[in-house]
């Protein structure tokens, strides 16, 4: 066990070791801060196009227009055969009645339209049914499945195909950030583990005689392990305030008016779509583990404990 005296011996020793490779030091913390820094964007436009599809999807529905007249046992049977399917989550009915009197009501202002609708005998608005299901990968199927010849008596249009370009937009965009984005920052990750590596095998070749020397009076593996990990964890600490340093516009400025454009019900201040703090604390948990992977594998190469 360490007291606290070695305890801050060690952490002195690190602080000593960051500064005598002062240059080293920072090329390390740098590459590590580019590494967050590709993390970060990684993050934040994984969370902004999961959240424009979740919008999205609490937006979009599959717009079902019934054959006008057709009698309300009709409407109501295709209604309780969809649902029965477990992928809609959700169904709305307007009846053509209630179409006509909200068209009417959206349109109260127009005196020309007001009075091309009193000039009506009938209703021309169909009864119409409003479908919602959990995932927007389902709307294709469901839409498919309402255009078949097993509704071709009851339905006279899907309204479905305004919304497919910009489903299959957003989920071709969402897989593009995953795939790149996690490619780009493993080669980053891989890159600031070497950088780090070389810099903590330079501080042991510049300590070697010290090393030997708390070898030989007894000194424990931690003790002499201790300085190291002290260093690395420098590393970690640095580029992750820089990187958040770096991002602080971006969450002020950018961020809200992005949410903004996509929501405008959210407020401004909501850190429901990303928090900056589980940012920052998930930034240092990947420089942590990063910088002791390549702190120790310098550690076991060349201390030999």
């Amino acid at each position: 066990m360490l007291d606290s005296i070695s305890f801050f011996r060690i952490i002195k020793t690190g602080l000593t070791n960051f500064g005598r490779n002062l240059w080293l030091s920072m090329a390390a913390t740098m590459v590590m801060t580019i590494t967050l820094v590709i993390f970060s964007t990684l993050f934040l436009l994984f969370m902004m196009t999961s959240y424009s599809l979740k919008t999205i999807q609490n937006t979009v529905d599959i717009s079902v227009y019934y054959k006008i007249g057709l009698p309300e046992e009709q409407i109501n049977l295709v209604k309780t055969e969809l649902a029965t399917d477990s992928r809609i989550k959700d169904i709305s009915y307007v009846s053509a009645m209630q179409a006509f009197d909200d068209f009417k009501s959206k349109h109260q202002s127009d005196p020309l339209i007001t009075q091309s609708l009193n000039e009506l005998t009938e209703n021309p608005l169909p009864a119409t049914l409003h479908v919602k299901t959990y995932n927007l990968e389902d709307y294709p199927a469901i839409a498919e499945k309402l255009n078949s010849d097993q509704y071709k008596d009851y339905i006279d249009k899907v309204n479905f195909e305004d919304n497919r370009f910009i489903i299959e937009r957003l989920n071709k965009i969402l897989k593009f950030i995953v795939t790149f984005g996690l490619g780009l920052a493993g080669v980053f990750a891989l890159i600031a583990i070497l950088v780090i590596y070389n810099t903590i095998t330079l501080t042991i070749y510049n300590r070697k005689e010290e090393v030997e020397i708390m070898r030989l009076v007894g000194a424990t593996n931690w003790y002499i392990r201790g300085p190291f990990l002290t260093e690395s964890m420098l590393y970690s600490l640095l580029s992750t305030i820089i990187t958040a340093l770096l991002f602080i516009p971006v969450f002020t400025k950018v961020i809200p008016v992005v949410i903004q454009y996509i929501n405008p019900q959210v407020s401004l201040y909501n850190n429901s779509v990303v928090n900056f703090a589980y940012l920052c604390l998930v930034l240092f948990g990947i420089a942590l583990v990063l910088s002791f992977v390549s702190t120790m594998m310098a550690i076991r190469k060349y201390l030999k404990i």
